[in-house]
């Protein structure tokens, strides 16, 4: 979800930039509305959507192939050194900046509800129509705005025509384009991105381009600009709008005027920057979009024991449920390699051998525990230390446990041994044992199909978080 934020701010503000150097100037309004907000939509949809390209290595989920009686390494007891216990923290800084940016966002929610609740309460207050605009008669002095079709203005000003006519037909252009539409978006989008400054910046622009629009519209039919900008200058002193309307009344008056007064560029050059923007956003959005292109993290998974060696209990079964499951998970970013899919026997022999014919980058040996101790519970991780992996095994080994700590108890370890597979495979390994069989809360969680599920899911996470420190 950060990377899904940080996308989100740096292809908005790319298009923004785009905006401001190519279009901004441009009296390109109706593409430049068009330009906003299609650039402010693609811009949240595009980290989330993902684009194959360069795509040539296969998904490989399981491999079969025939296992060897000739040398039979026998089971191994599970013991070894404690190097690290990791405890669940009770509370944690990404925590508190979920419940931060709840807290936050459900107060931007809470006002956007107050305002569109203020205006609803407005429009019962309804007397009148011009057109098909509905008269809300309101206590600001000459402060004209609009909400859809209701116009909410000062019965007295109407007396003025000289005053009234202009600001309503400025008004009817807003009513007639829509830009309601556009504030609501905005400032929902608003509630849930409100720390992106670029959103603030999008909404400045939206609602000036919108004003840009209505004037123009406005001189159109023949109303003199010279008088109507001295109505925009006039206007500089009115009082603050309804909130969520568009209005008359639109503090950047300088650029207004600017805008009236500019004469438009020639067709060609209009081409050429609408062009122009297209492309770079265009390039924005591929690079919002594009998968990450980095080498996939390649995860050998061996479910421990099977057919005749049925570990502790019914571990063999366990561990094949889990690692069938996160067989599932197996994606580009991460590909899983199963040693077994069904309840066959391989020997230590036969796992490291295939293990070291995939070119992985981690082995998982998957197992679950047991203790004389019925009180023992929780997961252990153990690693290698004698062996150039020994500190990729380490992290991975934490890294794995601490993702653990949800499904099991507040604790697990991190060990050092020197089991057969550890020894002998040719990239960082690790032995995962999930949770005890003898102690009742584990074992009712590790033969729970559903936990099963979570667990396999808490490994891929933690496969997620190992790929992102290579």
């Amino acid at each position: 979800m950060v990377n899904y934020f940080f996308y989100t701010i740096i292809s908005l503000g790319s298009a923004y930039v785009v905006y401001y150097l190519v279009l901004k100037k441009q009296k390109t309004f109706q593409f430049n509305r068009f330009f906003l907000l299609g650039t402010l939509l693609l811009s949240f949809i595009a980290p989330i959507m993902e684009i194959d390209i360069l795509d040539t290595m296969p998904s490989i989920t399981q491999i079969s192939f025939q296992s060897s009686e000739e040398v039979i390494v026998p089971h191994e007891i599970m013991q070894g050194i404690t190097v690290a216990e990791i405890e669940k923290p009770d509370y944690s800084l990404s925590n508190l900046l979920w419940f931060v940016y709840i807290i936050i966002s459900m107060c931007f929610v809470f006002r956007f509800l107050k305002n569109v609740f203020e205006i609803f309460k407005l429009t019962r207050q309804s007397n009148g129509c011009i057109g098909h605009l509905k008269l809300v008669d309101t206590n600001d002095t000459k402060n004209v705005s609009s909400f859809f079709n209701y116009l909410f203005i000062n019965s007295e000003s109407l007396k003025e025509k000289r005053y009234s006519d202009p600001m309503i037909q400025h008004e009817l252009v807003h009513c007639n384009e829509w830009h309601t539409l556009d504030i609501i978006l905005i400032e929902l989008v608003l509630c849930l991105f409100w720390f992106n400054p670029f959103v603030w910046l999008y909404r400045k622009v939206m609602v000036q381009n919108h004003e840009f629009i209505a004037d123009n519209n406005t001189v159109r039919t023949g109303i003199n600009v010279e008088n109507y900008s001295q109505l925009i200058i006039n206007s500089s002193h009115m009082e603050h709008r309804v909130p969520l309307t568009s209005g008359f009344n639109f503090i950047q008056i300088k650029n207004r005027i600017i805008m009236l007064h500019q004469s438009q560029s020639s067709v060609l050059k209009r081409t050429l920057k609408i062009t122009v923007a297209l492309l770079l956003f265009s390039g924005i959005f591929m690079f919002s979009s594009f998968k990450n292109l980095s080498e996939p993290l390649i995860v050998v998974v061996d479910a421990a024991h099977g057919g005749k060696d049925p570990g502790n209990l019914n571990e063999k079964d366990i561990v094949l449920s889990i690692s069938n499951e996160l067989a599932k998970l197996s994606d580009k970013n991460i590909k899983i390699i199963t040693l077994r899919t069904e309840d066959t026997f391989l020997t230590l022999k036969d796992r490291v051998d295939f293990v070291n014919a995939q070119n992985a980058d981690l082995i998982l040996s998957l197992h679950c525990n047991s203790s004389n101790n019925t009180e023992a519970s929780g997961v252990e991780a153990f690693y290698y230390e004698k062996n150039e992996y020994h500190k990729q095994s380490m992290s991975f080994s934490e890294i794995l446990v601490k993702n653990q700590l949800q499904t099991f108890s507040n604790r697990g370890k991190v060990k050092k041994a020197g089991f057969y597979i550890l020894k002998n495979v040719n990239c960082p390994a690790v032995v995962l044992e999930l949770g005890f069989l003898t102690n009742e809360n584990d074992r009712s969680i590790l033969t729970n199909h559903d936990y099963q599920k979570t667990i396999s899911k808490a490994i891929h996470k933690s496969l997620i978080d190992i790929r992102k420190t290579r």
